[in-house]
């Protein structure tokens, strides 16, 4: 129990690697899944619905029609974004060019007049400069509404003209505008706003994007976890394997494997630890992003949080292998990132399965991680689908890992205890008081 105790003081004093490999690197896992959970929060649009609106730019040349212009603009409000250009030929250019607005109307001078003229005489009416963007549809729609408000202006002109019997004149263009703006204005249903009925299955939208949010996040434990335990593991039984220490240990009455199966168990507690934390704080982002926790199944939390217990564990025990080599702290540190990101980037969790090519899905098979991934994924609640049976051969395959590790561990070992490094110094060295 001695041993127990000291190696959990010796992995507590190491505050830089946990500081690191735990926290730093969780830290950074989890603000790369919030990311995806926010975009998966907001992503929910089944009780709201937002139009489009069209950019469009009306430049008036016309003295005689800045009333019909403004009533123009006005009409256009309603249900699209007025944008400013500039008036100069250069500034239209530019705005042409740049894809600045969907539709610029360009009002002529005398088109007030003209257009007087034309409904007077019953001719043909003058049109109007308009340049559509070329990149989308918004603005054939907004030059639509455009002709709208000419057609209802002219109608009301009309009417003017029938009631008094006066020829219709810039001035009563402009009247006539306002009129159609105020009739308007005074019509419930003149503009009338999409109505979106409430979605039943909107909360269960949400639902699936907290179980999605949650399978995710703990899918992406894939690398955090199997680097912190591995270098906090190896370190840690690292301090036991120094010369002086292991001479001071074998000359004491207690058998040499009791005492490294107190270090491993040691380190299985603290992979343990890890592993709750971050299981813990899973569950907790997507309730941060506002997605209801009650959208994950139970199960899923109960055999994914086992699952990254177990996971942990093979960390451990390949720490514990490395720490047999007795590999110095930068070799340790080496081993553990390029070893993990090989697990990472062939675990199916960095990229879609069938995106991968062929070569990286055999190497990830011959690696603990893609059963990881794969043991979540037959528990992922999906449509309230539970694999227990499939969850448990892809867990047992885990512990395989683990076991192979072991064994590799306690092979290095041996082989270091048949070629020992204990001899005393050539020469007498005096002990300083």
């Amino acid at each position: 129990m001695h041993t127990f105790k000291s190696t959990l003081k010796v992995l507590l004093a190491q505050k830089l690697m946990i500081l690191i490999y735990v926290v730093w690197l969780c830290l950074m896992m989890f603000g790369l899944s919030w990311t995806l959970i926010t975009d998966l929060s907001a992503s929910d649009s089944s009780v709201h619905y937002e139009s489009a609106k069209a950019d469009v730019a009306v430049v008036n040349r016309d003295p005689h029609g800045a009333d019909l212009v403004g009533a123009m603009r006005e009409f256009l409000a309603k249900d699209c974004n007025l944008v400013d250009v500039g008036t100069t030929s250069e500034d239209l250019q530019t705005a042409a060019a740049s894809n600045y607005a969907d539709l610029i109307v360009i009002v002529p001078d005398g088109y007030t007049q003209r257009l007087a003229d034309a409904l007077t005489t019953n001719g043909d009416e003058p049109k109007l400069d308009v340049v559509v963007s070329f990149t989308g549809a918004y603005g054939s729609l907004a030059k639509l509404q455009v002709d709208d408000f000419l057609r209802l202006t002219r109608i009301e002109a009309l009417a003017q003209q029938t009631q008094t019997g006066a020829a219709v004149t810039p001035a009563a263009l402009n009247t006539a505008a306002d009129a159609v703006i105020n009739t308007l204005a005074d019509d419930a249903g003149a503009y009338p706003q999409i109505n979106v009925a409430d979605d039943p299955g909107a909360a269960s939208d949400k639902q699936e994007s907290a179980r999605t949010a949650y399978v995710m996040t703990a899918k992406m434990g894939v690398y955090p976890l199997l680097a912190a335990t591995l270098v906090c593991t190896a370190l840690a039984m690292n301090a036991f394997s120094a010369a002086n220490v292991r001479r001071r240990l074998y000359a004491s009455p207690q058998h040499t494997g009791a005492m490294v199966m107190q270090e491993f168990a040691a380190c299985a507690l603290f992979g343990a630890i890890v592993s709750l934390l971050y299981w813990g704080i899973s569950m907790a982002l997507p309730a941060l992003a506002g997605l209801p926790i009650s959208g994950i199944p139970l199960p899923t939390l109960l055999y994914s949080g086992a699952s990254l217990v177990l996971y942990a564990l093979v960390g451990v025990a390949s720490g514990f292998m490395i720490s047999m080599l007795s590999a110095n702290s930068v070799a340790v540190n080496a081993i553990a990132n390029v070893f993990g990101l090989l697990v990472m980037f062939t675990s199916g969790m960095a990229f879609p399965i069938d995106m991968m090519p062929h070569v990286m899905i055999i190497i990830g098979k011959l690696l603990p991680g893609w059963w990881f991934c794969q043991s979540i994924d037959a528990v992922n609640g999906m449509d309230g689908h539970i694999d227990a049976g499939l969850w448990l051969a892809n867990n047992a395959i885990v512990l395989l890992f683990g076991v192979a590790f072991i064994c590799l561990g306690l092979a290095f070992s041996k082989l270091r205890r048949l070629r020992p490094e204990l001899a005393a110094p050539g020469a007498t060295q005096l002990a300083e008081a």
